[in-house]
């Protein structure tokens, strides 16, 4: 495992998740899938690196805004989940799961990694973006839905019940940031990603609240947050 260092960069200026695809996955006249793409942002940035991108969603108010912001390419995102994609055997250089393998039902993971290796030609990656559950910005979003267990559940299904023929060949550990306006953002990316934590979100907000204004650092009429990753390198054989 390569583990990057910590950096004494401000927040705002850390790499993104987008940059450190570009430094470690060749995106470039390859035909990549974004499993759980949320509302396009990776499909539209590996479109510019000169990937042929496409975006699988399940969640209608976030596919909605994927569709809207790249109307051009409107036919790019599909609807459909992680342990069922609606994508062809062996068609794709690179699957990427980003902040979402965490997300599919415990019960489906394994199906999920199944469904990567299905679609992955020989030599293709599957590439596993995943929060890591610490440091502050968890502790913020924690009262409104603790993922503690589910993201430990992602690691568990990639080290022990991802196909065989999927080989880990590179991992790399780093911190990068996000950003809010305000409550307001923060509440509104949590529920377009996740319908059902519009009621926690309400019986905690006072709470997170104060955490947020605790825990962000201000600058640039933002709120940021840092978030440590595990970005996880697997090739099909």
């Amino acid at each position: 495992m390569t583990i990057d260092a910590s950096t004494v960069q401000p927040l705002w200026d850390l790499p993104t998740n987008h940059d450190r695809l570009a430094e470690h996955v060749h995106l470039k006249d390859r035909v990549i899938v974004d499993v759980g793409c949320g509302a396009g942002g990776l499909v539209r940035f590996l479109r510019a690196a000169g990937a042929s991108p496409i975006g699988v969603e399940c969640g209608e108010a976030m596919i909605r805004q994927a569709r809207e912001a790249d109307t051009e390419y409107a036919d790019a995102y599909l609807d459909g989940v992680g342990q069922d994609l609606p994508i062809e055997d062996d068609s794709a250089d690179v699957v990427i799961f980003s902040y979402s393998l965490h997300h599919v039902p415990v019960e489906h993971m394994t199906a999920a990694l199944a469904e990567a290796g299905r679609v992955l030609r020989a030599g293709g990656e599957l590439v596993v973006l995943e929060p890591i559950a610490e440091g502050p910005g968890f502790e913020t979003h924690r009262p409104i839905d603790d993922e503690t267990v589910v993201r430990a559940q992602a690691q568990s299904a990639l080290d022990n019940d991802r196909p065989g023929d999927l080989t880990e060949t590179a991992s790399y550990r780093y911190t990068t940031a996000y950003s809010y306006f305000d409550m307001a953002e923060l509440e509104k990316v949590l529920i377009d990603i996740d319908s059902e934590r519009r009621a926690a979100f309400e019986s905690v907000k006072d709470e997170v609240d104060v955490l947020f204004h605790e825990h962000g650092e201000e600058h640039g009429g933002r709120y940021w947050f840092p978030q440590p990753v595990l970005m996880r390198i697997f090739t099909k054989n």
